[in-house]
Protein backbone atom coordinates (compact mmCIF):
# COMPACT_ATOMS: atom_id res chain seq x y z
CA UNK A 1 0.00 0.00 0.00
CA UNK A 2 3.23 2.25 1.11
CA UNK A 3 4.39 1.70 -2.57
CA UNK A 4 1.63 2.80 -4.27
CA UNK A 5 0.87 5.57 -2.21
CA UNK A 6 4.65 6.50 -3.56
CA UNK A 7 4.08 6.12 -7.09
CA UNK A 8 0.87 8.21 -6.79
CA UNK A 9 2.80 10.95 -4.71
CA UNK A 10 5.60 10.63 -7.19
CA UNK A 11 3.28 10.96 -10.25
CA UNK A 12 1.62 13.97 -9.14
CA UNK A 13 4.56 15.84 -8.53
CA UNK A 14 5.41 14.86 -11.88
CA UNK A 15 2.23 15.96 -13.53
CA UNK A 16 2.49 19.11 -11.62
CA UNK A 17 6.37 19.93 -12.71
CA UNK A 18 5.31 19.23 -16.56
CA UNK A 19 2.04 22.04 -16.14
CA UNK A 20 4.24 24.31 -14.32
CA UNK A 21 6.69 24.22 -17.47
CA UNK A 22 4.60 24.31 -20.08
CA UNK A 23 2.55 27.32 -18.53
CA UNK A 24 6.13 28.72 -18.12
CA UNK A 25 7.14 28.37 -21.64
CA UNK A 26 3.09 29.07 -22.71
CA UNK A 27 3.83 32.80 -21.27
CA UNK A 28 7.03 33.39 -22.72
CA UNK A 29 4.67 32.56 -26.24
CA UNK A 30 2.36 35.57 -25.44
CA UNK A 31 5.23 37.50 -24.87
CA UNK A 32 7.15 36.86 -28.16
CA UNK A 33 3.78 37.44 -30.19
CA UNK A 34 3.42 40.59 -28.24
CA UNK A 35 0.30 39.39 -26.11
CA UNK A 36 0.59 41.27 -22.92
CA UNK A 37 -2.36 39.83 -20.56
CA UNK A 38 -2.90 36.64 -19.43
CA UNK A 39 -5.62 34.22 -21.08
CA UNK A 40 -8.65 32.88 -19.12
CA UNK A 41 -7.87 30.30 -16.59
CA UNK A 42 -11.83 29.20 -15.99
CA UNK A 43 -12.16 28.20 -19.30
CA UNK A 44 -12.18 24.54 -20.28
CA UNK A 45 -9.52 22.82 -21.79
CA UNK A 46 -7.06 25.56 -20.78
CA UNK A 47 -4.17 23.60 -19.74
CA UNK A 48 -4.26 21.25 -22.76
CA UNK A 49 -4.42 24.16 -24.68
CA UNK A 50 -1.42 25.62 -22.97
CA UNK A 51 0.43 22.38 -23.55
CA UNK A 52 -0.02 22.61 -27.50
CA UNK A 53 1.25 26.42 -27.28
CA UNK A 54 4.19 25.18 -25.43
CA UNK A 55 5.10 22.11 -27.69
CA UNK A 56 3.57 23.19 -31.27
CA UNK A 57 3.03 27.07 -31.23
CA UNK A 58 5.67 27.87 -29.29
CA UNK A 59 9.20 29.62 -31.03
CA UNK A 60 11.83 26.98 -29.74
CA UNK A 61 8.80 24.15 -28.93
CA UNK A 62 10.09 20.57 -29.30
CA UNK A 63 7.59 19.75 -32.18
CA UNK A 64 7.35 23.32 -33.35
CA UNK A 65 4.79 24.08 -36.60
CA UNK A 66 6.35 25.43 -39.73
CA UNK A 67 4.07 28.68 -39.19
CA UNK A 68 4.75 32.43 -40.51
CA UNK A 69 4.60 35.32 -37.77
CA UNK A 70 1.22 36.04 -38.79
CA UNK A 71 -0.01 32.68 -38.63
CA UNK A 72 1.79 31.91 -34.88
CA UNK A 73 0.74 35.40 -33.87
CA UNK A 74 -3.46 35.16 -35.28
CA UNK A 75 -3.50 31.84 -33.10
CA UNK A 76 -1.61 33.08 -30.17
CA UNK A 77 -4.66 35.59 -29.88
CA UNK A 78 -7.31 33.52 -30.75
CA UNK A 79 -6.16 31.24 -27.91
CA UNK A 80 -5.76 33.91 -25.41
CA UNK A 81 -9.86 34.80 -25.43
CA UNK A 82 -10.71 31.18 -26.16
CA UNK A 83 -10.22 27.67 -25.88
CA UNK A 84 -12.91 26.75 -28.87
CA UNK A 85 -11.34 24.21 -31.69
CA UNK A 86 -11.95 27.47 -33.94
CA UNK A 87 -9.10 28.95 -33.14
CA UNK A 88 -6.79 26.91 -34.70
CA UNK A 89 -8.21 27.08 -37.97
CA UNK A 90 -5.29 29.29 -39.32
CA UNK A 91 -3.00 26.20 -38.19
CA UNK A 92 -5.34 23.65 -40.04
CA UNK A 93 -5.03 25.19 -43.08
CA UNK A 94 -1.50 25.00 -42.63
CA UNK A 95 -0.52 21.68 -41.37
CA UNK A 96 -3.36 19.99 -43.50
CA UNK A 97 -1.56 21.93 -47.23
CA UNK A 98 1.73 20.78 -45.47
CA UNK A 99 0.72 17.08 -44.67
CA UNK A 100 -0.92 16.93 -48.31
CA UNK A 101 2.21 18.40 -50.43
CA UNK A 102 5.25 17.84 -48.16
CA UNK A 103 4.50 14.94 -46.06
CA UNK A 104 2.87 12.80 -47.66
CA UNK A 105 4.58 12.75 -51.19
CA UNK A 106 7.91 12.00 -49.38
CA UNK A 107 6.67 9.41 -47.34
CA UNK A 108 5.63 7.91 -50.76
CA UNK A 109 8.61 8.53 -52.41
CA UNK A 110 10.31 7.22 -48.71
CA UNK A 111 8.47 3.92 -48.99
CA UNK A 112 9.27 2.99 -52.58
CA UNK A 113 12.49 2.64 -51.61
CA UNK A 114 13.31 -1.19 -51.76
CA UNK A 115 16.84 -0.84 -50.87
CA UNK A 116 19.14 0.65 -47.90
CA UNK A 117 21.09 3.16 -48.93
CA UNK A 118 24.76 0.86 -49.32
CA UNK A 119 22.90 -1.18 -51.76
CA UNK A 120 21.24 1.76 -53.78
CA UNK A 121 24.57 2.45 -53.62
CA UNK A 122 25.78 -0.78 -54.74
CA UNK A 123 23.22 -0.73 -57.56
CA UNK A 124 24.43 2.43 -59.03
CA UNK A 125 27.88 1.33 -59.16
CA UNK A 126 26.68 -1.71 -61.18
CA UNK A 127 25.14 0.16 -63.17
CA UNK A 128 27.91 2.36 -64.06
CA UNK A 129 29.92 -0.55 -64.52
CA UNK A 130 27.86 -2.47 -66.89
CA UNK A 131 27.19 0.62 -68.87
CA UNK A 132 31.14 1.11 -68.88
CA UNK A 133 31.50 -2.48 -69.99
CA UNK A 134 28.86 -1.95 -73.06
CA UNK A 135 30.73 1.64 -74.47
CA UNK A 136 34.10 -0.41 -74.03
CA UNK A 137 33.03 -2.81 -76.37
CA UNK A 138 31.43 -0.82 -78.75
CA UNK A 139 34.63 1.13 -78.94
CA UNK A 140 36.71 -2.24 -79.79
CA UNK A 141 34.18 -3.28 -82.56
CA UNK A 142 34.11 -0.27 -83.96
CA UNK A 143 37.97 0.14 -84.36
CA UNK A 144 38.19 -3.92 -85.60
CA UNK A 145 37.70 -5.47 -88.89
CA UNK A 146 34.16 -6.61 -87.45
CA UNK A 147 30.60 -5.80 -89.32
CA UNK A 148 28.20 -2.81 -87.92
CA UNK A 149 25.64 -5.49 -86.78
CA UNK A 150 27.80 -6.59 -84.31
CA UNK A 151 28.53 -3.00 -82.57
CA UNK A 152 24.38 -3.74 -81.54
CA UNK A 153 25.41 -6.43 -78.96
CA UNK A 154 26.42 -4.00 -76.56
CA UNK A 155 22.54 -2.69 -76.20
CA UNK A 156 21.79 -5.66 -73.88
CA UNK A 157 24.11 -4.13 -71.00
CA UNK A 158 23.59 -0.76 -71.78
CA UNK A 159 19.79 -1.75 -71.08
CA UNK A 160 20.38 -3.62 -67.68
CA UNK A 161 22.94 -0.84 -66.78
CA UNK A 162 20.47 2.51 -67.79
CA UNK A 163 17.74 0.51 -65.95
CA UNK A 164 19.43 -0.37 -63.14
CA UNK A 165 20.55 3.38 -63.25
CA UNK A 166 17.51 4.98 -63.45
CA UNK A 167 15.67 2.68 -60.72
CA UNK A 168 18.38 3.64 -58.26
CA UNK A 169 17.70 6.96 -58.83
CA UNK A 170 14.49 6.38 -57.27
CA UNK A 171 16.02 4.48 -54.67
CA UNK A 172 15.07 0.54 -55.81
CA UNK A 173 17.12 -2.06 -56.28
CA UNK A 174 15.91 -3.91 -59.97
CA UNK A 175 17.35 -7.25 -58.16
CA UNK A 176 14.90 -7.01 -55.00
CA UNK A 177 12.05 -5.77 -57.35
CA UNK A 178 12.17 -9.23 -59.19
CA UNK A 179 11.14 -10.96 -56.28
CA UNK A 180 9.23 -8.35 -54.96
CA UNK A 181 11.41 -7.40 -51.52
CA UNK A 182 12.70 -5.01 -49.67
CA UNK A 183 15.24 -4.58 -47.09
CA UNK A 184 14.24 -4.63 -43.27
CA UNK A 185 14.50 -1.07 -41.93
CA UNK A 186 17.00 -0.39 -39.59
CA UNK A 187 14.58 -0.55 -36.48
CA UNK A 188 12.92 -3.30 -37.49
CA UNK A 189 16.26 -5.11 -37.63
CA UNK A 190 16.91 -4.65 -33.49
CA UNK A 191 12.87 -4.28 -32.99
CA UNK A 192 11.89 -6.16 -29.56
CA UNK A 193 8.79 -8.95 -29.56
CA UNK A 194 5.36 -7.29 -31.65
CA UNK A 195 4.48 -7.27 -28.09
CA UNK A 196 6.78 -4.73 -26.43
CA UNK A 197 6.34 -2.75 -29.65
CA UNK A 198 2.91 -2.54 -29.38
CA UNK A 199 2.79 -1.37 -25.69
CA UNK A 200 5.89 1.70 -26.86
CA UNK A 201 3.23 2.68 -29.34
CA UNK A 202 0.52 3.02 -26.84
CA UNK A 203 2.63 4.76 -24.37
CA UNK A 204 3.83 7.31 -27.19
CA UNK A 205 0.36 7.77 -28.21
CA UNK A 206 -1.04 8.76 -24.92
CA UNK A 207 2.02 10.86 -24.14
CA UNK A 208 1.77 13.14 -26.95
CA UNK A 209 0.90 15.75 -25.20
CA UNK A 210 2.60 15.38 -22.44
CA UNK A 211 6.14 14.50 -23.63
CA UNK A 212 8.35 17.25 -24.36
CA UNK A 213 10.78 15.43 -26.72
CA UNK A 214 11.23 16.12 -30.00
CA UNK A 215 10.07 12.91 -32.46
CA UNK A 216 14.31 12.21 -32.81
CA UNK A 217 15.21 8.92 -33.70
CA UNK A 218 18.89 10.03 -33.16
CA UNK A 219 18.98 8.93 -29.78
CA UNK A 220 17.29 5.42 -30.76
CA UNK A 221 19.57 3.03 -29.65
CA UNK A 222 18.99 0.95 -33.19
CA UNK A 223 21.01 3.70 -34.04
CA UNK A 224 24.22 3.23 -32.98
CA UNK A 225 23.97 -0.86 -33.17
CA UNK A 226 23.09 -0.21 -37.25
CA UNK A 227 25.71 2.31 -38.07
CA UNK A 228 28.33 -0.74 -36.24
CA UNK A 229 27.46 -3.44 -39.00
CA UNK A 230 29.47 -4.24 -41.95
CA UNK A 231 29.23 -2.61 -45.16
CA UNK A 232 28.69 -6.03 -46.93
CA UNK A 233 26.52 -6.64 -44.39
CA UNK A 234 24.45 -3.65 -45.22
CA UNK A 235 24.33 -4.49 -48.85
CA UNK A 236 23.00 -8.03 -48.18
CA UNK A 237 20.62 -7.58 -45.06
CA UNK A 238 18.06 -9.39 -44.41
CA UNK A 239 15.31 -9.05 -46.72
CA UNK A 240 10.88 -9.35 -45.84
CA UNK A 241 8.51 -9.67 -48.97
CA UNK A 242 6.61 -6.45 -49.52
CA UNK A 243 2.66 -6.89 -48.68
CA UNK A 244 1.27 -3.72 -50.13
CA UNK A 245 -0.35 -4.62 -53.38
CA UNK A 246 -0.32 -0.83 -54.22
CA UNK A 247 3.51 -0.54 -53.36
CA UNK A 248 4.36 -3.19 -55.35
CA UNK A 249 2.17 -1.12 -58.54
CA UNK A 250 3.73 1.83 -58.02
CA UNK A 251 7.86 -0.24 -58.00
CA UNK A 252 6.22 -2.03 -61.11
CA UNK A 253 5.62 1.29 -62.74
CA UNK A 254 8.76 2.83 -62.14
CA UNK A 255 10.47 -0.41 -63.27
CA UNK A 256 8.56 -0.63 -66.75
CA UNK A 257 9.73 3.28 -66.89
CA UNK A 258 13.27 2.31 -66.30
CA UNK A 259 13.39 -0.28 -69.09
CA UNK A 260 11.79 1.80 -71.42
CA UNK A 261 13.99 4.80 -70.67
CA UNK A 262 16.58 2.70 -70.80
CA UNK A 263 15.84 1.29 -74.12
CA UNK A 264 15.46 3.95 -75.73
CA UNK A 265 18.72 5.72 -74.04
CA UNK A 266 20.23 2.18 -75.69
CA UNK A 267 19.27 2.75 -78.69
CA UNK A 268 20.38 6.09 -79.43
CA UNK A 269 23.82 5.04 -78.29
CA UNK A 270 23.97 2.23 -79.96
CA UNK A 271 22.90 4.32 -83.21
CA UNK A 272 25.90 6.57 -82.99
CA UNK A 273 28.13 3.54 -82.88
CA UNK A 274 26.57 2.48 -85.48
CA UNK A 275 27.12 5.16 -87.87
CA UNK A 276 30.78 5.75 -87.18
CA UNK A 277 32.77 4.23 -90.12
CA UNK A 278 35.00 1.07 -89.33
CA UNK A 279 38.36 1.81 -87.77
CA UNK A 280 39.84 -1.53 -88.91
CA UNK A 281 42.67 -1.77 -86.88
CA UNK A 282 42.56 -4.99 -85.62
Amino acid sequence: MGSSEYGSSYGDEKTLASVTTFQKKTEEAYDEAGLKWKPFTAQPFRQEVSRIIAIYLAVDGPRQLNLSDRERTATLTALQNTTHPSAFRAVLANVEWSLKRQAHPNFIRWTICNGNRPRVIFARGLGISLITLGLIADILITLSHANRGWRVLPLILYIIGISTQIAAWKGMCVVLHGMHHRHLRPWELFADDDDASQSELRDFSQETLVSTSTNSYEDEPWVARYERRNVIRKIFDREVWIQEPCLRQIQDTIFVQSLIGAVIIGCIIVGIFCAVPRGALF
